[in-house]
């Protein structure tokens, strides 16, 4: 790592559009993504049998977090530059960590919008009707310590899923390519595409939300705390905001 001629500290490494280069063998990231789809088949069919058979939810929790880390590991092992990498995608070259937070609850709000408004223009189509929103449901936490573990599984898929897509995907195709607005859009269709469990109605507002992150991710030169703040509240979150539905409904005022 370069250090800076005056004072010795170490320097962050290039930033991703300065002097874009592969972060891993080629064979490696087709690895990968041949490890996605499999997973991607793995979860359909585990999310089917599990919810017919009753799987506790801790224990789906437990299994879901292992996969993450598991993926996550595979990604580091084959980065070139293990350490460079961390510390471009967690290193915060531009705001403090407060900052970071607060970057991160307005990309929460911005990633809320995109999913509204994709969401919005599917109902005005068959896709509607496409969600397995019963397994989604039937994950959610009910009672305070599937909220405590909930919330850890929200961090693990912040963390892991952050550094796998806008960390290793999205540098690696803007390298290959040169168009980092084409590999934003990639890295988020294949993102949505991984969580084709939750029904094919599912990946477009995901990708949506990708999408987001992805131009937030460019504008922070690499640096993806503040996604990751945002991605942990949207999964966090989720479960407070399903499981009040039904009680703001039978609380509402009827006209």
């Amino acid at each position: 790592m370069n250090h800076d001629a005056t004072t010795g500290v170490a320097l962050p490494p290039p930033l991703p559009d300065e002097k874009p280069q592969p972060i891993a063998h080629w064979t490696h990231t087709l690895a990968l993504i041949i490890l996605l789809c499999l997973t991607t088949a793995y979860g359909r069919g585990r999310a089917a049998s599990q919810l017919a058979n009753d799987v506790p939810r801790i224990t789906r929790y437990l299994t879901t977090t292992t996969v993450e880390w598991l993926l996550l590991g595979s990604v580091i092992a084959g980065v070139y530059k293990r350490r460079d990498f961390l510390l471009g995608a967690l290193r915060n070259r531009m705001v403090s960590t407060a900052q970071s937070l607060g970057f991160g609850l307005m990309v929460y709000v911005m990633g809320l919008f995109a999913v509204a408004l994709v969401g919005i223009a599917l109902s005005m189509t068959p896709l509607v009707n496409q969600r397995n929103t019963a397994y989604v449901l039937a994950l959610l936490p009910r009672s305070p310590l599937e909220f405590i573990v909930w919330f850890f599984v929200s961090a693990s898929a912040g963390i892991c899923e952050e550094l796998i897509f806008r960390g290793y995907v999205l540098q690696q195709f803007t390298a290959w390519t040169r168009m980092p607005i084409a590999s934003i859009f990639f890295a988020a269709l294949l993102f949505g595409s991984v969580h084709l469990y939750e029904g094919l109605g599912a990946i477009l507002p995901l990708t949506a939300l990708a999408v987001v992150y992805g131009f937030v991710v460019r504008h922070f030169k690499g640096d993806l705390r503040a996604v990751i703040v945002a991605h942990t509240l949207q999964d966090f979150l989720v479960a407070f905001l399903a499981l009040a539905k039904p009680w703001l409904e039978s609380h509402a005022v009827k006209p």
